[in-house]
């Protein structure tokens, strides 16, 4: 492995590692203390801090569903991204495993033995069925994908990326958490159901596929808001071209009228 690419892979396990631990892991040891909302803003700031601490070194996906939506765009090569999704998922496992040996050494799980997976109606006491979590997973990593594209696109004001993409993940999980615990990150589910049981990995499936549906739908957004080429990213096809040439048609017009 050269060594430029070990040291993405290396900041995309760790920077994986450490949205466990305090995303999922302030769940699964501290929900009674500092609420939903708590939990909520302690993923956008791990997001925040690891942001700015390895963004430099891999720009900082820690989310298959992102790595995804920057193949799509072309801002990332098939043999890195295949790097960086090896990296999230054992970041994943590992930052699973250390919050999972905490709690067996404590029996002190607060998430009702879950372990703070993902899943939707009984599994998670919710009232939620698959259906809603489906649109969920879509719309919500459609929205984070397309804010993390946003904010690496020429024009950007420098520096403040991290700021962004750490509110979008703490905003997604202020919204979605009584639906389906919030996943928009395929390795944040994989890493907390290898540890929660059989229910929960019978139900993972709905949360790798889903949230990487979400990041080609972000991606479109993406291509239709930002003066981006469809014809340089990998969804470049006649169907997609005629929609986007109708949606900037139909902008231009009303850029006319007034």
């Amino acid at each position: 492995m050269p060594q430029s690419n070990l040291r993405m892979f290396a900041a995309e396990l760790v920077g994986t590692a450490v949205l466990m631990i305090v995303g999922p892991g302030s769940a699964i040891l501290a929900v009674d203390v500092i609420g939903v909302y708590g939990v909520a803003f302690a993923f956008g700031l791990a997001l925040l801090a690891m942001a700015y601490t390895i963004g430099h070194v891999s720009g900082c996906h820690i989310n298959p569903a992102v790595t995804l939506g920057f193949l799509l765009s072309r801002k990332l090569t098939v043999e890195k991204a295949i790097y960086y999704w090896v990296a999230q998922f054992v970041g994943a496992a590992l930052g699973g495993l250390l919050i999972y040996i905490i709690t067996e050494a404590g029996d002190i799980d607060q998430t009702g033995g879950i372990f703070a997976a993902n899943g939707w109606g009984d599994k998670i006491n919710s009232e939620f069925g698959l259906g809603s979590a489906i649109v969920v997973e879509i719309v919500f990593t459609a929205v984070f994908v397309f804010v993390v594209l946003s904010t690496t696109t020429v024009g950007y004001p420098t520096g403040f990326g991290g700021l962004a993409a750490g509110l979008a993940l703490a905003m997604v999980h202020l919204a979605t958490i009584p639906v389906d615990n919030t996943s928009v990150n395929p390795a944040r589910s994989f890493g907390a159901a290898i540890f929660s049981g059989s229910d929960a990995l019978s139900q993972l499936w709905a949360f790798i596929v889903w949230p990487l549906v979400g990041a080609v739908v972000g991606v479109l957004l993406w291509l239709l808001v930002h003066d981006a080429r469809l014809e340089d990213t990998m969804l470049d096809s006649d169907a997609v071209t005629g929609v986007r040439d109708r949606a900037h048609g139909g902008a231009g017009d009303v850029e006319e009228r007034f």
